[in-house]
């Protein structure tokens, strides 16, 4: 049987329960009323203890197991969360990319210059209007 079941411990209980009372009887024959009712109660006493204590152990192995399979979860959605992340992460990261790229270009060019080389060296193309433009630095010098 194991240890677990609830009827293994029905049966401990009601073992510890007869042992009890056959411990509180200590062999008594012809008693008094108070005495039977003494008798009684201490054989209900026992049995509850009995009870009480193998209800309590069962109790600690079934709050045992629950912790472990809770911070076994816990684990798994932390490990899952990390890795959602760092994916979530990588694929932003990507997609930034051209946009850094675009913003360095900014940065290193004089814009307002750029405008007026374009607007000199206008021409109609594809039915809007397009330019030429000077040599762009897309890096510092040096690098």
């Amino acid at each position: 049987m194991r240890p677990d079941s609830p009827l293994r411990a029905a049966l401990l209980a009601t073992f510890e329960a007869a042992s009890a009372a056959r411990e509180a009887a200590g062999g008594a024959r012809g008693l008094t009323p108070d005495g039977e009712r003494d008798l009684v109660r201490k054989v209900t006493e026992a049995a509850a203890a009995g009870a009480e204590r193998e209800m309590a152990s069962l109790a600690r192995r079934i709050d045992l197991r629950t912790s472990a399979f809770l911070g076994l979860a816990a684990l798994l959605l932390l490990g899952g969360g990390y890795g959602v992340g760092r994916w979530d992460g990588t694929v932003r990261a990507a997609g930034t990319a051209g946009a850094s790229f675009l913003a360095s270009v900014a940065e290193l060019n004089d814009a307002a210059a750029l405008r007026r080389h374009c607007e000199r060296t206008a021409y109609d193309y594809g039915g809007g209007r397009a330019c030429t433009l000077p040599p762009l630095w897309i890096a510092p010098a040096g690098r």
